[in-house]
């Protein structure tokens, strides 16, 4: 390359002893460079994890055609990863982790077999607004399997394999290692193979649905081992938000960076506009993501509350006892194994020990844990096991705790290390590794209850840390002494416990951060009583006031939203702390007067014409409860300018008189981001005070 790093210096952050774009070095590289016909990036947390880009070896063409086939676009691809990594301009696809660099690229290898498929075009200079208009409507509505027509690609071809003969070349023999000092032998259809003839991974044909039940209804009845029943689950017809938003943000990305920086690309693949650049993303992944499909909505309060109360008494009560119960056990299966062999009793290793297992589990049926009342039946696998109530359920129970009183993202918590909790004037803080805008390390202040959680995962993880030199939390030790990742899986503790975690349509929740730190955003926003904007920011992390406000006000999909709000808002109108009458505060009343008692017919009319309490947007301003930001009526707040309302900088006084404030006595201050539970909690404060 050796094209000077000058021209680009606006949007590189390491260019001061670089002195052409050749010299950029992708920091996430191990024992590679940009040349290098295999990529291997390393995951900065999980010093273990690697992920592998084999240039030479990637299919993308219809008839198994690798991406090297085609002039200039390994090279397009590669800059396009470099360029991310190293940007510091977020429109140019800025990437911030080696898995997320590994992502994109996958996505943009799915992009070029669209254009080689649908299109039918090889090099990006032939696009057109038409193929841009296409791309567009086949990104937002089509998943993978659609989009890529994959499932009745597949099908047709099995169909031509089975129908010449050619089943064999596409068949392995191997030896199976279930059953020791045998022979046996099993059948397996290479995946691999068949998949890159098609022209995409084999991961990519695990969602199509009648391919995948005819490989199983017509190999099987042949000997073939098959995992699974051939039925999918997976709706290929659906598209997630995140999954629009993402996909269509890397092809936007890449399209800026061809045309601001033409030089880096070969020339069949620049373009003579910057495609894409008028579209706005977030809006179109809303506004054509499949309900079906959009994040799990927010867990309602009698569900939380319930799964957050059993999880703090696994943290409490139910950590230590198991955890040495679980010792004990492994103790007990060494000695009836170590017994076995040592007797006449013959048989194999692999008898000997299931036989211990179940000699094992009669020593637990005989003699239960005390003071815990969930049901342990054996000694592994099975849900009711030591070895799933440690490494499953009381890890699930510890990062629920974690999730709810940190509000951290799940990266940022399944990243957590030894350590990162310490002590200092009697508050507790908890050190995380801030995923976004380059934040960095943080230290919060956190929980005593988050505290015992993560201590919880550090005696958990010790043996696996030791062995694997890595010092993340999230490792455990199997009833084998073998060591891994951890198993957390909240469905599974909350089908243990007892607890019925579904959605409307009666499914099991899909447990994601964001309803955590939503929970305890509404929480602290709508429930006590002096809420602070910028305090409630600064401990979410956020780059912006607006994406907070997001948070607490953006009412789509929110179950408990308007309900936590409006509770918040009858609690001021009626409150004691409200200082005299006000134009809103009234209005409000006699909104609420007007819906208490009316049928459901009567106030979904309301609701349809906008009336509801529920379109009304509450603020906090210290002289008290601003609805300025309601829409309906911006227009008469006193502190309005050039159609933009002031709250965020208004100072005490200069909203007397505004007839959007609802004013209170005793003003709405800072509160200590601490106190954000444990005022609340009965558990959590008896905890807090020893």
């Amino acid at each position: 390359m050796a094209l000077p790093i000058i021209n680009y210096v606006n949007y590189f952050s390491d260019f001061n002893t670089r002195s052409d774009i050749e010299s950029l070095k992708i920091r996430w590289f191990k024992d590679c460079s940009y040349d290098s016909d295999i990529w291997i990036l390393q995951d900065t947390k999980n010093m273990k994890r690697t992920y592998d880009i084999d240039w030479e070896n990637i299919p993308v063409g219809p008839n198994g055609e690798k991406l090297n086939n085609y002039y200039g676009t390994v090279e397009l691809i590669k800059m396009s990863l470099l360029i991310r990594a190293s940007t510091t301009d977020k429109k140019l696809g800025m990437i911030d982790s080696a898995e997320s660099l590994y992502k994109a690229a996958n996505m943009l290898f799915n992009f070029y077999r669209y254009l080689l498929l649908i299109p039918n075009i090889s090099n990006l200079s032939s696009i057109n607004g038409s193929v841009i208009s296409q791309l567009i409507t086949d990104y937002s509505t089509k998943g993978l399997v659609v989009r890529l027509d994959l499932d009745s690609r597949a099908v047709n071809r099995f169909d031509e394999i089975i129908s010449d003969g050619n089943i064999g070349a596409y068949t392995k023999i191997r030896k199976s290692t279930k059953y020791l000092k045998t022979n046996f032998e099993k059948k397996e259809f290479d995946n691999d193979m068949f998949s890159f003839k098609l022209g995409v991974s084999a991961r990519a044909l695990q969602n199509a649905p009648k391919y995948q039940l005819l490989k199983y209804k017509t190999l099987k009845p042949l000997g073939y081992d098959l995992k699974g029943s051939g039925v999918v689950k997976n709706n290929i017809e659906t598209q997630s938000e995140t999954t629009i938003r993402k996909s269509i943000s890397v092809l936007s990305g890449l399209m800026r960076q061809v045309y601001l920086m033409p030089d880096l690309f070969t020339e069949n693949h620049r373009i003579d506009r910057m495609w894409m650049d008028d579209i706005k993303v977030s809006k179109l992944s809303k506004n054509k993501a499949t309900t079906s499909n959009l994040k799990t909505r927010n867990i309602p309060k009698n569900i939380m509350y319930a799964v957050m109360d059993e999880s703090i008494r696994w943290v409490i009560d139910y950590a230590n006892p198991l955890h040495c119960y679980f010792k004990r056990t492994k103790q007990i299966h060494k000695e009836k194994f170590e017994g076995l062999k040592e007797g006449d009793g013959g048989g194999n290793v692999e008898s000997q020990s299931h036989y211990a297992r179940k000699l094992t589990s009669q020593w637990i049926k005989k003699n239960q844990l005390v003071n815990f009342q969930h049901p342990i039946t054996t000694y592994q696998h099975k849900q009711t096991s030591i070895e799933q109530i440690v490494n499953k359920h009381l890890v699930s129970a510890c990062l629920l705790v974690i999730f709810a009183f940190t509000a951290r993202r799940r990266d940022e918590i399944y990243g957590l290390k030894s350590g990162c909790t310490y002590q200092e004037g009697g508050l507790w803080y908890l050190i995380v590794d801030q995923e976004k805008f380059n934040q960095g390390e943080r230290a919060l202040p956190t929980l005593e209850v988050v505290a015992k959680a993560i201590s919880i995962l550090e005696d958990l993880s010790a043996e696996g840390r030791d062995a694997s030199q890595f010092d993340n939390l999230m490792q455990v030790t199997d009833a084998n002494s073998k060591h891994g990742r951890a198993w957390p899986d909240f469905n599974g503790f909350c089908d243990y416990v007892g607890i019925e975690s579904k959605d409307e349509d009666g499914n099991p929740f899909i447990f994601a951060d964001h309803q955590f730190r939503r929970f305890l955003a509404m929480a602290y926003y709508y429930q006590y009583r002096d809420p602070n904007l910028f305090t409630l920011n600064w401990f979410l992390g956020h780059e912006s006031i607006e994406m907070t406000m997001d948070y607490i006000t953006d009412s789509d999909g929110q179950w408990e939203m308007q309900q936590v709000k409006n509770e918040r808002i009858i609690d001021l109108i009626e409150s004691d702390f409200r200082s005299d009458k006000s134009l809103i505060g009234n209005e409000i009343a006699e909104l609420f007067g007007v819906i208490e008692g009316q049928s459901e017919k009567r106030i979904s009319k309301m609701e349809d014409k906008g009336k509801l309490v529920d379109k009304y947007v509450l603020n906090f301003v210290k002289d008290g409860a601003c609805f300025g930001l309601t829409p309906d009526i911006k227009n008469r707040s006193k502190c309005l300018e050039n159609g933009a309302i002031q709250c965020s900088s208004a100072a005490k006084g200069s909203c007397e008189g505004c007839p959007n404030l609802l004013p209170v006595d005793q003003p709405i201050n800072h509160i200590n981001v601490t106190d954000l539970v444990c005022s609340s909690s009965p558990m959590i404060e008896a905890l807090k005070n020893g």
